[in-house]
């Protein structure tokens, strides 16, 4: 299973560069604590392929998340509402997060709900930006 992430990030990231945003935002999840899943070491050589392709995976995914940080950045370079910077701010230090994770292989629950975290808060930054542009 190969996670694309970074590119549902990526939609979000133009599309708040674009348009208008009608959408309400979604009311805010109670946090959930995920327990941490060990997995027993591979033996057989088909499974050892398969972490070291999920590992191929998680990091060319890090460095996909890292590119989209750099393009928030960017985004927050050329911004002047400081509501929409500082939300901005909270997707690239969560992007962060994510880069680590994805960079030491964990791909589980708590770094698909971070991934989920980043989309929301775009979400609302494009929200915002609509707002500021006289959108609805």
């Amino acid at each position: 299973m190969k996670l694309r992430f970074p590119l549902l990030t990526t939609g979000a990231l133009l599309f708040l560069t674009g348009s208008a945003v009608s959408q309400d935002t979604p009311d805010p999840k109670p946090s959930v604590e995920l327990p941490k899943i060990t997995y027993p070491d591979p033996v057989t050589e088909a499974q050892k392929e398969a972490v070291g392709k999920h590992r191929e995976g998680a990091q060319n995914l890090a460095g996909e998340q890292d590119e989209l940080a750099a393009d928030v950045q960017d985004l927050i370079e050329e911004q002047t509402d400081e509501k929409l910077i500082a939300l901005l701010e909270e997707v690239e230090e969560v992007m962060a997060e994510v880069i680590d994770s994805l960079d030491e292989t964990n791909t589980g629950g708590p770094t698909i709900a971070a991934e989920t975290e980043i989309i929301e808060k775009i979400f609302e930054a494009a929200k915002q930006r609509s707002q500021q542009s006289g959108g609805t």
